[in-house]
Order: C-alpha cells, then structure tokens, then sequence
C-alpha cells in the first residue's frame, strides 16, 4: 500500500506543469534539486534544464563536485557562479569559464585560496559574459582584451582584489570601465598596473562607491565622476600626486561620505584646498597623531568641510614624535570650521598627549557637538584626561563617551 501511495504521488508530480515543475526546482536548495533525480525517469535530469540556477560553493569543494554540476546544466541563466580557487582546482578554472560563457551569467565571485603570492591565469572567455551584472575577482592575472571587446553592458558592481593587468595592453583597466556604463560600485585593492603603463583616466558616469587601496597609486588618475556619494582613498605613496593632492582629491568634492588615509609625506598638502566639500556629511580618517604632516593634512581636509555632521577617526600605533599641545592646535582653528559637527568618534588611540590634546579642541570649538565618543577607557585618569574633562565645552549637550558609556565628573 505504501509503495502503491509513493508512486501516486511521483505520477502527480511528473503531471504537473513544465513551468510549475521549474518553479518548485528553482525553490530547492540546490542538493535537493539535484537528489529529485531519484524520484521518477521524468525528473531524473530535470534539474539540468532549470531556468535559473544558483552556484555558490564552500571553500575546499572539490573540482568534481563543480564538474558534475556546471558541465550538464543546459538551461539559459546562472545567477551566481561562487568559487575559491585553492590547488586543487586551479586547473579547472578555464573550463568552468568557457562552460558558463554559453548561457546567461549575472554573477562571477572567483576568490583565492593558493598563498600569498601564487595568482592563477583567468581565461579571456570572462569578457564575453555581456550579461554581468557583478563581477568580484581575487588574486588572478587579467588577460589581454579580446579585438572588438563590446565591454559588460549590464555590469552594477566590479571588485578587483590583488589581480594584475598585462604589460603589453594600452589603458585596459580604463576600458573596461568605460565599456561598463551601468556601473555604480567599484571596489579596487592592490590592482596592480605595470610600470610604463600611460595614466589611466577613470570615468565612470553612474558610479556612486568608490573605493581604492593600494600601497603606491599606480598612476591611476579619475575624470569625471558626477554621480559619486561614497569614497574610500587609501593610497599610502602618492608620486604621481605629490605636487597635485589637492587637485586629486578634488574628483571627490561631491561626495557626502569620504574616507580617507592620510598618505605618507610624499604629499604636499595645501593649507586650504581650492574647493569645498559642500555635499560631505560624514568623514573617516586613518591618521597618525605623532606626525606633524599627519595633522595638517586632517584640518586641511576640516577647513573644506563646511556641512560636516560627523568626524570618525582611527588613530595609528605610533609613538609620538611632535608634540601638538592646544596651543598649537587653537592656532590651527578657523572662526567657521565644524560649525555643523555633532558626533565625533575616536579609534584605536593609544591616550597620547596630542590626541587628549584634539579632543579637547573639539569639546572647547565644536558649537553644536552632542557626542566625543571614545572606544577606549583611559586606564587611570592622569592631569590631562583631566583636563580635558573638565575643560569649558562650547556646546552644553556636549558628553564625554568612553566605550558608550557617559564619564561623569
């Protein structure tokens, strides 16, 4: 009886609608999907055919895995292809590639897993998936642009992590974003441009996100970026925009959020900028509170923020070498610098004297501050912790926050 009830309910379901058999495919875990194969001769490689399918895959999978999956799918669109290449895999890659270039692909997350120094080839067949919507790829060597590259028409999102563009190709990464007119994030940490390579000029007309990490910045240069709310500069050593910062961070005066590394004195930081961040409502700093060049640079960059709401600022493990007293810091100050400031949030300090120092300027400057939020709790309260406490604050709703919580005194 039982069998006879088990096989009533395979023949309803192998009666049951083409478009309504995908759709309850479609809503499986991909391993279930694959195990109602065991079902009925109807649905043995049903899921073969799926209308869309979703392929994102744990770190150590192994390539056979991927193979027995990937290789027979013959359905239109795959959503997401998610892979981390370790040693195992790494030979797999092209295939995988060349399997995915035949139908629709929306997502490629390839990430790296083979040390520190080894990067794997990625195949050119990545640059005929014109379907692409986001693109994040981590420790891989760029290949040449095929002739007549049409670019990524559909492409929102691309994330360059550790990879390398070839020396013999003229502005492929410029390319590549110029023939992505939908893209409005784009992530781009250690991209690794040869030496020789023209100055590549980012334009991107729909960007919003912005972020770039590198050790050295590579020539890299940004044109017009009209649509830019957020960026992330964190570019230590600057050559080619030692004489020009000011003009560089200019790309970004747009922005209402910025975050921003101070460089290495390589830099020659104006007293003021020729311009005003008129939209910049929240700022990140990483700073070092040791270094003279350090400071300037911050109330440079504070001196162009007319509109700005609320400062975060990580402080660097260094011991002070420059002593910035108030003194030296009131003479810093300008009649109209954070008359909009509200919230300020210190980071990983370390109580030295120059950032007591600041943060007593901001309780004694800032006009309308609500909030001096320190992560960290002095570990007893010496003369100038003191001092700073009980210091004259220019806003009465000002508090003083060690950890998130308020220090009575």
């Amino acid at each position: 009886m039982e069998a006879k009830q088990a096989a009533a309910a395979v023949d309803r379901l192998s009666s049951l609608p083409a478009e309504l058999q995908d759709e309850i495919l479609v809503r499986l875990d991909l391993r279930d999907a694959v195990r109602t194969s065991a079902l009925s001769r109807t649905w043995r490689d049903l899921w073969k055919s799926l209308s869309v399918l979703s392929l994102s895959f744990p770190v150590g999978t192994q390539p056979s895995v991927v193979d027995s999956i990937l290789l027979p799918y013959i359905g239109p669109r795959v959503s997401l292809f998610d892979f981390c290449v370790n040693e195992a895999s790494v030979g797999r890659i092209d295939d995988w590639l060349v399997a995915l270039s035949r139908c629709r692909v929306e997502s490629i997350h390839i990430s790296n897993r083979l040390g520190s120094c080894d990067y794997f080839n990625l195949h050119s067949s990545i640059f005929s998936l014109g379907d692409l919507v986001s693109l994040r790829l981590e420790g891989c060597n760029i290949p040449p642009l095929p002739v007549g590259f049409a670019g990524f028409p559909a492409l929102q999102e691309l994330d360059l992590a550790f990879v390398n563009f070839p020396s013999n190709e003229d502005k492929q990464l410029e390319a590549i974003i110029r023939r992505s007119p939908l893209l409005h994030t784009l992530f781009m940490c250690n991209v690794c441009i040869p030496d020789g390579y023209p100055d590549s000029v980012i334009e991107a007309p729909n960007l919003r996100v912005l972020s770039f990490v590198s050790e050295y910045d590579y020539g890299c240069r940004f044109g017009e970026l009209p649509c830019l709310e957020y960026a992330d500069i964190d570019a230590l050593f600057c050559p080619q925009h030692e004489h020009d910062y000011g003009f560089f961070l200019a790309r970004f005066a747009h922005v209402q959020r910025l975050t921003i590394f101070c460089p290495a004195a390589d830099v020659n930081m104006p007293y003021t900028l020729p311009f005003t961040f008129y939209n910049l409502k929240n700022l990140e700093l990483c700073l070092n509170f040791g270094e003279m060049d350090s400071i300037l640079f911050m109330f440079t960059l504070l001196r162009s923020c007319r509109n700005l709401q609320g400062i975060e600022i990580e402080s660097q493990d260094i011991d002070q070498s420059f002593e910035a007293d108030w003194e030296f810091l009131n003479a810093l100050w300008t009649h109209d610098m954070c008359s909009d400031l509200q919230t300020v949030h210190m980071m990983c300090i370390s109580w030295l004297p120059n950032e007591i120092s600041f943060m007593k300027l901001m309780l004694s400057k800032a006009t309308v501050l609500r909030t001096l939020d320190v992560d960290r709790h002095p570990a007893d309260f010496d003369d100038p912790i003191i001092d700073m406490l009980t210091c004259k604050r220019a806003s009465a709703q000002a508090r003083v926050l060690f950890g998130g919580l308020e220090q009575q005194w």
